[in-house]
């Protein structure tokens, strides 16, 4: 259970086995709620590539408090590969996640040789509803619902029930508040690094549309629609997301001059 201490808190990730093979590394950030677990599957099914996965401070085993404005937890990012000596990188987020590495990106270019961002947007309004919800201190069940496939079996669906009733609302809260401030619908197209946008065909919670816009107006991008999954595709179907972002990072990234093995 790797522990890193950053400005004063202990922050929990985990990190694929590094081959001789590694060519650079892959910061994957969880959505709102979520922790490292979300990335268990590509942490274990891609190789040739040195892949950490957090728990953003707040979340699972990192102490801390959530944050409620997206650009605090990209900062965050920030102290975070600095703390592990990490110069140039890749950052793959899903859905809140996606919001802060593209708010990464805006700010810290250079440090960046690709971005991943998977059923995310470059806005993200959160329903009136949900906030009212949680600021009760009501955990949005309802939600669960529009974040899997239709096809998804209830036991999974019983299974992210219960996983969000251990999360407290607040975290919920906090995160859901980052996400609906979240607006870079004009900057967007000024990310101009090796892109690649992933979104289940069936996400209810960020449209296909939302993923289409993206590769629209991010100069380098590419769009892979993942069929069978709804809004968690890199849960749902690991195996097709997992062969998008090897794709991606060998004709895209590999190829990117500015690219230097660890």
């Amino acid at each position: 259970m790797p522990l890193i201490n950053i400005e004063g808190i202990s922050i929990h990730y985990q990190q694929s086995k590094v081959s001789s093979r590694v060519q650079t590394t892959i910061i994957f950030v969880h959505g709102a709620g979520g922790t490292w677990k979300n990335w268990a599957y590509q942490l274990s099914g891609i190789e040739g590539y040195n892949l950490i996965a957090l728990d953003l401070p707040g979340h699972g085993r990192s102490e801390g408090s959530p944050a409620d404005v997206i650009k605090n937890y990209s900062e965050f990012i920030g102290s975070f590969v600095k703390a592990l000596n990490i110069t140039q990188f890749i950052i793959a987020g899903h859905s809140m996640g996606g919001a802060i590495g593209m708010e990464f990106a805006l700010t810290y270019p250079d440090a960046l040789i690709g971005l991943i961002i998977v059923d995310s947007g470059a806005r993200l309004r959160v329903n009136p509803k949900t906030l009212e919800v949680l600021s009760r201190g009501v955990h949005p069940i309802d939600n669960i619902h529009y974040s899997y496939s239709r096809d998804i079996s209830e036991v999974v669906l019983k299974q992210a029930v219960e996983e969000m009733r251990k999360i407290p609302t607040g975290v919920f809260l906090a995160d859901f508040k980052a996400c609906d401030g979240f607006n870079i619908l004009d900057r967007v197209k000024t990310i101009n690094l090796p892109a690649l946008v992933i979104c289940g065909e069936d996400d209810q919670m960020t449209p296909v549309k939302y993923s289409e816009f993206l590769a629209h107006e991010l100069p380098q991008a590419t769009i892979s629609i993942i069929k069978s999954a709804g809004h968690m595709a890199m849960l749902e179907q690991p195996n097709l997301v997992n062969k998008s972002i090897q794709q991606f990072l060998e004709t895209s990234v590999l190829a990117n001059p500015k690219v230097k093995p660890c």
